[in-house]
């Protein structure tokens, strides 16, 4: 699958960038000065935590920072996100979760006999400029 940001890149913005380090096994997020690697099975529950807590602080007055808590080798850390911080984190986290999920149903198509996406593209590319 070809894609601009390169071949393991799922998404990127101004904040920061998510990556397969390797395809059915880790995930890579750089956000600002933070980076976390997890397991891509890890990967939905972060997508679904981060934006419940992103609707939360939006919507509940007085509260306007949210902390994740990451463990490492060490021990654990917590990062602390405003509102904002939260927010394009979210975007971040939404754009590759997208990417992530497309990746996985065009390669199930495209493993099919023929070894290309057919099936998806079918009725998404005018007649004349796709192959039969």
């Amino acid at each position: 699958m070809h894609n601009l940001h390169g071949p393991n890149c799922l998404f990127s913005t101004q904040c920061g960038h998510i990556r397969l380090c390797e395809p059915g096994s880790r995930v890579q997020i750089q956000f600002r000065d933070h980076t976390l690697r997890l397991d891509e099975e890890e990967l939905e529950v972060l997508v679904d935590t981060v934006h419940h807590a992103w609707r939360r602080v939006a919507d509940a007055e007085g509260q306007d920072e949210w902390t994740l808590q990451a463990g490492h080798k060490g021990g654990t850390m917590d990062i602390v996100l405003d509102e904002a911080a939260l927010h394009a984190l979210n975007t971040l986290l939404q754009g590759a979760w997208s990417m992530y999920v497309l990746r996985e149903r065009v390669s199930a198509v495209a493993s099919g006999a023929e070894g290309f996406a057919h099936d998806v593209l079918r009725d998404h590319v005018p007649e004349g400029d796709f192959p039969h």
